[in-house]
């Protein structure tokens, strides 16, 4: 078995991080997961299982952190 390359990199992380922040529902989360690969030009059909895994948490664990600081 091989293992594929990661393409979740820091400026990925940041973006995703960034537009997260922003989200008021689930669906906010995974639109910003999807425009942050868009932005940086990442075929979604490109990206792996666990790739994707790791944004969505990402985003959740940001948003999660941002609604408790307004709390």
């Amino acid at each position: 078995m091989f293992k594929e390359d990661s393409i979740m990199n820091e400026p990925i992380r940041r973006a995703i991080r960034h537009r997260a922040r922003r989200a008021v529902s689930k669906d906010d989360l995974v639109r910003a997961v999807f425009e942050s690969f868009r932005a940086q030009q990442i075929d979604l059909r490109r990206v792996s299982l666990d790739d994707m895994k790791s944004a969505i948490v990402e985003a959740a664990r940001a948003a999660r952190e941002h609604s408790s600081l307004l709390a």
